[in-house]
């Protein structure tokens, strides 16, 4: 089982990034219920919150699993304390070395996006470096051909496009799918303004 020390969290400017946890299955549910967020995953939409830590508990369950969520610090000019959830989004390394990132649909287009992915991937590079852990050279990023959203942040970040597989995914909505890989490898990340830490 893998869950995350809870001591290990980045900050940006206007983001947490910190590890995921069964108490957040009501937010998560927010994204999970929506079906724009869902299009391009192998997940139905569901608005089941019992499903949510479900699926929280399988991230735990596998080895290269390693999943923080987005939160937006009380300084952000979208953080409300009545209307906003707590988390607006989820981030992490989904099978090792693949990364992705989901947002709560109300938070696009506003860079937050690339913001955490820029937060993350500092703490990836550091977790997956040897040791108690496999070491990766790069991280990789999956994407759908028509997501070019998703491409811009991957390429904002420094993620370059490495290959296209041919009809290599099946969506329970699209039906057989096209993947751009696209890779960051150690050294890559452009403009990394977060700051890491990890409490003793």
């Amino acid at each position: 089982m893998v869950i995350v020390d809870p001591k290990i969290t980045a900050k940006t400017e206007r983001l947490l990034i910190r590890p995921l946890m069964i108490e957040d299955a009501e937010d998560i549910v927010l994204m999970r219920s929506h079906p724009e967020v869902m299009k391009h995953t192998p997940l139905l939409p569901s608005d089941d919150v019992e499903k949510s830590k479900a699926w929280i508990q399988g991230c735990f369950d596998l080895e290269n699993c390693w999943n923080f969520v987005i939160e937006l610090l009380p300084s952000a000019p979208d953080a409300s304390t009545n209307t906003s959830p707590r988390v607006i989004g989820m981030i992490g390394a989904v099978r090792a070395p693949e990364v992705g990132y989901m947002l709560n649909n109300n938070y696009w287009g506003k860079g937050y996006a690339t913001e955490a992915l820029r937060g993350y991937i500092p703490l990836f590079f550091e977790h997956f470096s040897g040791g108690q852990q496999e070491r990766f050279e790069y991280a990789e990023a999956h994407t759908d051909p028509e997501l070019v959203a998703s491409h811009n942040v991957l390429e904002k970040v420094g993620f370059k496009l490495h290959e296209l597989r041919e009809k290599d995914f099946a969506n329970p909505i699209l039906g057989l799918r096209d993947t751009l890989v696209y890779r960051l490898y150690r050294g890559g990340l452009l403009n990394s303004n977060s700051s890491r830490t990890k409490d003793e």
